[in-house]
């Protein structure tokens, strides 16, 4: 499946990147837990419907050079429906991401996504591409960084529907960077908009709120 394929490419990837060793300085590894408010709202026509629940993940990142950071994310929740009668979603996906710094206050960011969404009744597969920009100006000194990012998704693939006609990210936030404590608030979005045969228009949004603590690494002697 295009989902499976996907996921084993982002992972292979990561992997070589790492084995590559560049002749750049690289940072220690950033492993770091993640606690996740989600919130999926879904409208093909019908009506809104709206799913709720917690979300656990892992993300390891590391930094090379003075510009180029690349990690991989995996991240898993369950979902309530707002509506009685409506199944329980469960979610999960793995992100490949990377980001390069122009300077110290904005850069790039890009990443390759790969979600299933199911309930009892039949899985959804997700393969998504994100690219877009980041603001990350300093205040209190340079341990804490304002966060905020807006980015398009030019490649929404989902199974069981059409590509979407328009498709967005964005998240705002606050970073806490000290020694060898990375703290961060976030709250991120996404929308996307799909169009079927038969005129109906698909709208969906997934928005998360999410706390990371992460810890970088000694590195060895």
């Amino acid at each position: 499946m295009i989902a499976t394929r996907a996921a084993r490419v982002a992972v292979t990837l990561f992997f070589l990147l790492m084995a590559a060793r560049p002749a750049l300085t690289q940072s220690p590894w950033t492993v770091s837990g993640l606690l996740a408010l989600v919130e999926q709202r879904v409208d093909a026509g019908f009506g809104l419907e709206r799913f709720s629940g917690v979300g656990l993940g892992l993300d390891v990142e590391r930094r090379f050079g003075s510009r180029f950071t690349v990690g991989l994310r995996g991240q898993g929740a369950t979902m309530q429906p707002d509506a009685e009668g409506d199944l329980d979603r469960r979610i999960g996906e793995a992100e490949l991401s990377a980001g390069l710094t122009i300077a110290p206050w904005w850069g790039f960011y890009g990443g390759v996504t790969v979600r299933a969404v199911a309930n009892d009744a039949g899985r959804q597969h997700w393969v998504l591409a994100k690219l877009g920009a980041e603001l990350r100006p300093a205040f209190s000194g340079n341990a804490f960084r304002a966060l905020g990012r807006l980015g398009m998704i030019p490649v929404a693939s989902v199974s069981g529907l059409s590509s979407s006609s328009l498709a967005f990210d964005g998240a705002v936030g606050v970073d806490y960077d000290r020694n060898r404590v990375a703290l961060r608030l976030v709250y991120g979005l996404e929308r996307f908009a799909f169009s079927s045969s038969n005129g109906t228009r698909r709208e969906e949004q997934l928005s998360t709120l999410t706390f990371r603590a992460g810890v970088r690494l000694s590195r060895r002697a």
